[in-house]
């Protein structure tokens, strides 16, 4: 391993950490932050591979904890979406060179990040046709960029239906989305060995930072911490759209 590649490995590390931090509280933030972090010295689509393999590990290692808080019912209809969208997410990266990618990675991130900041919510829960809109345009932006959280988000986080429950339906939901979405990647070949051990020897990262998140989240304000979360995104995706469009 030269020097360069010691330096990856230790900065992949890091951040494989706080993205668990991140997801141990709130249930989402590790692909919103591994995604940018990453595509600043990865190509998006060895990111994306990477990231599915961690974000399924974290659903497993979180979701028992969480079972009994999940909406199973919106669920089922976002997961409807969810099929209707990824494979086309996945496709486009097959079709679309890397840097516009990055750029509409990071560009999609902001958009979203700032809309949650300002505090949108709903008035009323969506019906079944709404929830599968949802869940499909979910399905696209994950397939191409493991980065579908941010509509489902909204849609929890921004519902009557309390932060708990957004919580757990959103572990739950990335157990499924990153399990099809991955499935997809390895029919077209996109899995190779050198992501699945990379993705491995990050494992423990991933569960100390999750671990720590866990025990931090009933001792966090979770609307101060939230803010906090989006700013951050807003700052280090603006830095890497910045950084595509220079490259």
């Amino acid at each position: 391993m030269d020097e360069l590649s010691a330096f990856l490995y230790f900065f992949i590390g890091l951040a494989v950490i706080f993205g668990g931090i991140l997801r141990g509280i709130s249930g989402f933030g590790f692909s919103l932050t591994l995604i940018v972090a990453l595509t600043f010295f990865l190509p998006p689509l060895q990111a994306t591979a990477l990231i599915f393999i961690w974000e399924i590990s974290a659903s497993i290692l979180h979701l028992p904890f969480v079972w009994k808080h999940v909406d199973w019912n919106a669920l089922k209809w976002l997961c409807a979406g969810c099929v209707l969208g990824t494979p086309l997410g996945v496709y486009s990266l097959i079709l679309i060179p890397p840097t516009p990618m990055t750029v509409l990675i990071n560009a999609t991130v902001i958009v979203l990040s700032i809309v949650m900041l300002r505090g949108y919510t709903l008035k009323r829960n969506l019906n079944a046709f709404e929830i599968i809109g949802t869940g499909t345009i979910s399905g696209i932006i994950n397939g191409a960029s493991a980065n579908g959280g941010p509509p489902v988000i909204l849609l929890f986080f921004s519902s009557p239906a309390g932060a708990n429950v957004g919580r757990a339906s959103l572990i739950a939901y990335f157990l499924f989305t990153d399990c099809f979405a991955s499935s997809v990647l390895a029919a077209q070949g996109l899995m190779g060995v050198e992501i699945l051990i990379t993705a491995l020897c990050c494992i423990p990262c991933l569960a100390l930072g999750i671990w720590i998140g866990t025990k931090l989240y009933h001792k966090i304000d979770e609307q101060n911490f939230k803010r906090f979360v989006m700013i951050l995104l807003i700052v280090i995706s603006a830095g890497g759209c910045v950084k595509a469009l220079l490259s």
